[in-house]
């Protein structure tokens, strides 16, 4: 009876991971269309910045509805969770993955963390939909409340996260315990981090030809990496100002299955991770917001 009452508990996390998409890429997965080109590079551009920069993996997926893509009957959180563990995001060791998922006709969206984030990090998470995300969502600037948010995540979750320093919930919302010494330090990690971020901005975004900061990215794969072998893309720069362009050949890491990955359940088949998945799992941290 207990076996039965078992299977019966995992059944509808099983057909769920079933129908769960397959990765765009390990970076943006735009299934909802909301974004032009040149604004998914720049998301590219910034989430590869930013991992580049501390090793955290954080991604966009954007949704016209989950129900479209195997979230029929879900709760947004649940269906958040169950994609940033079927994908694998973050470090297998850290658990350190973001994932920001936002579905469009439901008007909803989800932060979902990895679980090496404290509790804390929730209400921070949830800061950075109430003033990033949602003041956009609602004028209609889905693109813009996107970009936004991935850069209120890398200040306000990645750089007190690699500080490795205890904090509060946000800036605004002290918390009793809060000291000058944590508070100097959580500073200190997150205006080293948005330097390094903007320095490679600044050197990335400038064209070569014209000298413009008008240089865009766009990130053509071939194939997804396995844990068998690396694999490779190519970056296509292009220039608004002067119509400067190039090509330049990238290598996508290969990846890292694990041990935990298996007792999760997590089928090759079925979770598509794309190149540079490490194998991170969500015990269900994060915020929601709706508009």
């Amino acid at each position: 009876m207990l076996r039965l009452m078992a299977v019966l508990l995992l059944l509808p996390f099983g057909a769920l991971a079933e129908d769960l998409p397959k990765p765009l890429s390990d970076t943006v997965s735009d299934f909802g269309d909301v974004l032009s080109g040149p604004q998914e590079a720049e998301l590219q551009a910034l989430i590869t910045e930013t991992r580049d920069a501390t090793g955290v993996h954080l991604v966009v997926v954007t949704m016209g509805s989950i129900a479209e893509h195997g979230g029929q009957g879900q709760r947004m959180d649940a269906y958040a969770k169950a994609l940033l563990n079927a994908w694998g995001i973050g470090d297998a060791q850290r658990n350190d993955g973001i994932l920001i998922l936002v579905s469009s006709k439901d008007r909803e969206t989800r932060i979902a963390l990895g679980s090496g984030y404290d509790v804390v990090y929730d209400g921070r998470a949830q800061r950075v939909i109430d003033t990033a995300m949602l003041p956009r969502f609602r004028e209609g600037r889905m693109a813009d409340g996107i970009i936004d948010g991935v850069k209120s995540a890398r200040d306000r979750l990645v750089a007190p996260f690699i500080a490795g320093q205890p904090v509060t919930v946000d800036e605004g919302f002290p918390g009793p315990d809060r000291s000058i010494l944590i508070g100097l330090g959580v500073f200190a990690g997150a205006a080293g981090l948005i330097l390094a971020v903007r320095a490679r901005k600044g050197a990335s975004a400038r064209c070569p030809q014209c000298g413009q900061r008008t240089l865009t990215r766009r990130n053509d794969s071939a194939g997804p990496a396995t844990d068998q072998g690396p694999a490779s893309g190519t970056a296509r720069f292009q220039c608004s100002a002067c119509g400067f362009s190039e090509d330049r050949d990238f290598a996508i890491a290969q990846r890292r299955d694990s041990d935990r990955n298996r007792r999760l359940g997590r089928r090759s088949g079925s979770s598509g991770r794309g190149g540079g998945f490490g194998g991170g799992g969500s015990s269900g941290g994060g915020a929601s917001g709706k508009w």
